[in-house]
């Protein structure tokens, strides 16, 4: 086919481009191939020698962290120049074909021309040779450049070679995961607030008011909505009547009452009791607890961190919370940084506190409207961040700064529940709107959606395999957490405000009549037990060393089998 002028050297200039192009990825594919093959940035001598440190003093928490850190940051170099590769190949490929494409085409619509003085030599045919010439070694080169990507990154060192073996990387590794544990029970819903606990060997039948596996009940001096959290043998609880705010710390074991701290009695507190729902009143959020100290939040924003033997550390007032219902967002807390959900009607934002000083690190406004959420711990693509069920969106956080990390289309309307997560997914929900499963990250989308069970107050909970939803008008069902699917449905006749709990392969749903519902976590209804703990029940159970502990209207229970 022969083409206009204009046409060729249209083509011409693609060719020429597309040509030059290739030939430069070519050689830096090349020069990148030979890199990552011989300096891997797994290998980076400051990393080892920080490793190295490490090893000889593994009970640094600096260390750890700054390993940890340069850890990532090496990961994330070395995955980011084999993507370069391996999407160099592509490029060298497509340009490739490009380039050929036009040249084929050219060299089929030149017409031949002859010339008219048959001794002057052919400067046509010889210009044409020549063309050619470099049309074969440039697809030379891109050829063997492309056959050589594509063989040796196949060949490339894996992430996790000899770098990953080392005990200080292994140690780096668990800091990056959230399980958790059979003895410490440290925020709302567990480590992370997860809604997950450790250990098996739990009591799944007992009778509170007949005495079956009833270990200790106790009176709580003041009411609140909050759930207990442990450290070692050390149970926390709030609560307050009217102006009068207390920190409780108890015996797991026994439950004698250690000590009594008060959510007042500090420089710059807060007398104010803010109007709420006559049910909620001034202690809803529920304590966060770490190795060294315990913190509370209250209805006026008094915060206050004791130690473990009750002494303050520092109190703070953070400002009159007015809102709707009553302040309810339960504390976390990550290294050293106290985490706080402030959402009022004046502004909606997340503050860190310092541990040790109470001094604000950070806040970070947030957009969107005042919910009752609380915030969540997460891992995800090896950054640790704090998640909220917020409206209409959820968003992630940098713990550590309060950076914005993503931001996801959620859920709206009256939003109560907190966020349910597994390895993969993030899970929003709020009543007469829908469960939405996203995929996290700032190029996450909308995994999946139902609206035919949704939750109330009840936080749900979720594994790898199963997400599962206890609503405040009795029913209880279980989705395929990977594709939404309802596997199975119940109605069990009475609301649930307390967040179901998967432990010891069981899902453990506490109604508001006082009854501990437990089923087997399978993709089939198996009801394992029915419990009366004997009174009305709104909180979150807790789970430490094969014992469960009910926060009732007016006790604590201690359920065990020894």
């Amino acid at each position: 086919m022969i083409y206009s002028e204009k046409t060729i050297k249209i083509l011409k200039g693609i060719s020429l481009v597309s040509g030059i192009f290739t030939l430069l990825v070519a050689i830096t594919m090349i020069f990148s191939l030979v890199q990552l093959k011989t300096i891997s940035p797994l290998d980076n001598p400051s990393l080892q020698s920080v490793k190295e440190q490490f090893d000889s003093n593994p009970d640094s928490k600096d260390m750890a962290e700054q390993v940890r850190a340069m850890d990532l940051m090496a990961r994330k170099a070395y995955f980011s120049s084999r993507w370069q590769v391996e999407t160099g190949s592509y490029l060298l490929l497509a340009g490739a074909v490009i380039f050929v494409f036009c040249q084929r085409l050219i060299t089929g619509s030149e017409k031949p021309e002859r010339s008219l003085q048959p001794d002057r030599p052919d400067i046509v045919s010889e210009r044409t040779r020549n063309r050619r010439y470099l049309v074969i070694s440039a697809g030379a080169v891109i050829i063997l450049a492309i056959i050589s990507s594509f063989v040796l990154r196949s060949q490339l060192p894996a992430p996790g070679s000899k770098s990953l073996t080392s005990k200080s990387v292994a140690k780096t590794e668990a800091v990056k995961e959230i399980k958790p544990g059979d003895v410490n029970y440290p925020f709302f819903r567990g480590e992370g607030s997860h809604g997950k606990a450790g250990g098996e060997g739990y009591p799944a039948e007992f009778n509170v008011p007949e005495g079956k596996n009833l270990k200790w009940k106790i009176a709580i001096p003041r009411q609140g909505k909050n759930s207990p959290v442990i450290w070692g043998d050390k149970l926390f609880l709030t609560g307050a009547d009217g102006g009068k705010l207390e920190v409780y710390c108890i015996d797991k074991k026994s439950g004698k009452l250690f000590w009594t701290g008060s959510g007042s009695d500090f420089p710059g507190a807060s007398a104010e009791e803010p109007e709420s729902d006559a049910e909620a009143g001034m202690a809803v959020p529920t304590a966060a607890v770490a190795k060294d100290a315990v913190c509370a939040i209250f209805g006026n924003g008094n915060v206050v961190c004791f130690d473990h033997d009750g002494k303050l550390i520092w109190g703070k007032n953070i400002g009159i919370p007015h809102i709707t219902y009553a302040f309810s967002a339960s504390l976390l807390i990550y290294n050293d940084i106290l985490i706080i959900q402030y959402d009022t009607q004046d502004k909606i934002s997340l503050i860190g506190l310092d541990m040790k000083t109470g001094e604000q690190k950070w806040e970070t406004l947030r957009q969107g409207r005042a919910v009752n959420s609380s915030p969540v711990l997460a891992i995800f693509d090896g950054q640790p961040q704090v998640l909220v069920n917020g409206n209409p969106n959820v968003s992630s956080y940098d713990p550590v700064t309060g950076k914005e990390l993503w931001s996801l289309p959620g859920v709206s309307g009256d939003v109560a529940p907190s966020l349910a997560v597994n390895s993969s997914f993030v899970y929003a929900a709020v009543d007469y709107y829908s469960v939405v499963a996203l995929k996290p990250g700032k190029n996450g989308s909308t995994a999946w959606q139902d609206n035919t069970f949704t939750p109330d107050v009840s936080s749900p909970v979720a594994t790898d395999k199963y997400l599962f939803v206890a609503t405040g008008n009795g029913d209880v069902a279980c989705y395929n957490a990977e594709k939404g699917d309802t596997l199975w449905s119940h109605y069990f006749n009475e609301p649930f405000y307390a967040s179901p709990i998967v432990c010891d392969n069981k899902v453990w749903l506490l109604d508001r009549t006082g009854i501990m519902h437990v089923v087997e976590a399978s993709d089939k209804l198996t009801i394992v037990s029915n419990s009366p703990v004997g009174e009305h029940t709104d909180c979150t159970p807790a789970f430490s060393e094969k014992r469960i502990y009910i926060r009732g209207m007016d006790y604590l229970y201690c359920i065990a089998e020894d």
